[in-house]
């Protein structure tokens, strides 16, 4: 990788170590342009290979990068690959060794004193040495089978060493562990940038409660919320000490344990400088959506940012402040799927709900995941599921795409005290972008 033609090229030695490894050490057969565009050149999901040929043009690049350096460098090496054209999969060949010219039984050289020869008008052909002969002689066969199996035996170490890294790779990248986790969280790690984690600021939702009213992203940004007031008619006394109360929640900026569980969860599976940024919902700049891969815990009610995407949201959270049932409702449902699911503000309610919404950012540069439950106890759940390689197994299998595209999906968690939340998935959607 440090030789001349690739030294200078991260995104071509990036390209090969990726087909390289996907060949040798995860044998795939078939490597599809746009598996490598997601995989190597950060493409999204759903990339259109027809109207973006980066993957077409820099393979054409690597392979006369190849060609290059077992022409120069590696022109000693007896082990070579290409990736022939129409592929993306390398082709590894012995290389051929040219015969060495050997003389059996040559004697000595030794320095005579020759004699004039008369001439006799015939030719005369001179007499060779007992034992020696014009014919050349190439490497027996036993030594040929002795340099094969030499070069097998370095070729497994090699495959042997690269896979223990991988292992090590694994085990200090969590999300690298299972073919689903790496399928669905190679989509914001490994990347330039590492995403951000946006924690949901509950104080915002509690001025809710208190409010008896939904507050907006717009109510959040111009502080508006901290004069506002409740629809109820209040007494003066009560007025006064509802603003008291509304003073010092906002003047603390509060998260939900269920929230700070899935945020470790997340920054679990990548760790290191490259790994995750956590921001509290109250500090983001909502500009760096446009060009960062961002993860937003909780719902709007909680955390104001998700409402960018309310549009875009194929469920939505219906919160009541009266006497009425809270409500999840559906777009268009289909087949099983109901147009609305009930679920209760009560911490000791048996059922509750996640949404999980996986989009591009708004300028398709990088990846959305919105993680947003009915309360802290279902967005955790959520985070379970989605650190989960037997979950994201049976979601993967549900979605019927490989890798995994845009999409939206409903949780129903089940809880009981005393016991693991249960999550199964009620409605799914997969987004076109």
């Amino acid at each position: 990788m440090e030789s001349t033609p690739f030294r200078r090229s991260q995104r071509l030695r990036d390209f090969l170590v990726y087909v390289g490894n996907e060949t040798v050490l995860h044998g795939v057969q078939d490597l599809h342009e746009q598996q490598i565009g997601m995989a190597v050149f950060g493409r999204s999901a759903s990339y259109d290979t027809s109207q973006d040929n980066i993957v077409r043009v820099n393979a054409m690049e690597l392979r006369k990068r190849i060609e290059i350096y077992f022409a120069n460098e590696g022109s000693g090496e007896p082990l070579t690959f290409e990736i022939p054209r129409g592929s993306y999969s390398p082709v590894f060949r012995v290389r051929p060794q040219e015969p060495i010219v050997i003389l059996a039984n040559e004697p000595p050289f030794v320095e005579e004193h020759l004699e004039p020869v008369a001439a006799t008008g015939s030719e005369v052909t001179p007499s060779l040495p007992p034992g020696s002969s014009h014919l050349p002689q190439v490497f027996p066969k036993s030594l040929q089978i002795a340099l094969i199996v030499m070069i097998a035996g370095l070729t497994a170490a090699l495959i042997f060493e690269v896979h223990r890294d991988q292992q090590a790779q694994s085990t200090l990248h969590k999300w690298q562990s299972g073919p689903a986790l790496r399928a669905f969280w190679g989509n914001f790690f490994g990347r330039k940038l590492p995403p951000e984690i946006v924690l949901a600021d509950t104080s915002f939702g509690l001025a809710q409660d208190v409010l008896q009213k939904q507050l907006s992203l717009a109510n959040y940004l111009d502080y508006s919320y901290r004069t506002a007031q409740s629809p109820q008619p209040l007494s003066s006394d009560a007025s006064q000490q509802q603003r008291k109360d509304l003073a010092v929640i906002f003047s603390r900026s509060t998260g939900s344990i269920g929230d700070f569980r899935v945020a470790r969860r997340i920054t679990e599976l990548q760790t290191g400088d490259d790994g995750t940024r956590l921001v509290a919902a109250r500090e983001y700049a909502g500009h760096r959506l446009r060009w960062s891969n961002t993860i937003f815990v909780g719902s709007s009610r909680s955390n104001p940012w998700v409402e960018l995407f309310e549009d875009r949201l194929a469920y939505h959270f219906k919160q009541s402040y009266g006497s009425g049932p809270s409500v999840i409702t559906l777009d268009n449902p289909t087949g099983s799927e109901q147009p609305q699911y009930e679920f209760s503000a009560d911490s000791g309610a048996k059922t509750a709900y996640c949404m999980i919404v996986f989009l591009p950012n708004p300028t398709n540069t990088g990846n959305t995941l919105i993680i947003a439950g009915t309360d802290s106890q279902a967005t955790e759940a959520g985070g379970d599921f989605l650190t989960s390689e037997d979950s994201l197994e049976r979601l993967q299998a549900l979605l019927r795409q490989k890798p995994f595209p845009y999409f939206q999906a409903l949780l129903r968690v089940s809880r009981v005290t005393g016991t693991q939340l249960e999550s199964e998935i009620v409605s799914s959607r997969i987004v076109r972008n």
